[in-house]
């Protein structure tokens, strides 16, 4: 931040610790305070300032509690509209649909004899699980093999 624009949020922080300003513009400051890291950092520099001309409170806990259940004040709402939670979720943005697309995809694997092509050599379905690395095993073996052909391209 340059020192023009300094000068300017810290005579708009000060305004804002002071409660002075329109709604909306304690609002903007509010969001830009949200969005600037450098604006906050600030704030908080010119509180630490300000804080011997702040009044105490004799009861800071019990304050903050009578601040939160009063019923006028609302929490922050984001300028982006929430999704309504009244209104149901379309099929396709249910969970059971991907579970359902991901196992059916998986049964098309496995019946059109997809993850038997994973094994090497023999594509036959009388082979010995025993004698056959593990899929897990041919997939590192595989992946290792594609890093080590990706690494020795970009050594040359």
């Amino acid at each position: 931040m340059n020192m023009g624009v300094n000068d300017e949020y810290r005579h708009l922080t000060e305004r804002y610790i002071r409660g002075e300003g329109t709604d909306e513009e304690r609002s903007n400051y509010e969001e830009l305070m949200l969005s600037d890291d450098s604006v906050l950092t600030l704030y908080m520099q010119v509180l630490a300032e300000f804080e011997s001309e702040l009044p105490n409170l004799p009861d800071p806990e019990a304050f903050a509690d009578e601040l939160v259940a009063h019923e006028q004040i609302k929490p922050y709402v984001h300028r982006t509209t929430l999704r309504n939670q009244d209104h149901p979720k379309r099929w396709y943005e249910r969970a059971i649909v991907h579970y359902t697309i991901a196992a059916s995809i998986t049964m098309l694997f496995l019946f059109t004899g997809a993850f038997n092509q994973l094994l090497p050599g023999e594509t036959s379905r009388d082979i010995s699980l025993s004698n056959t690395p593990s899929y897990s095993e041919h997939w590192m073996e595989k992946t290792t093999g594609w890093l080590d052909q990706l690494l020795s391209r970009t050594n040359e």
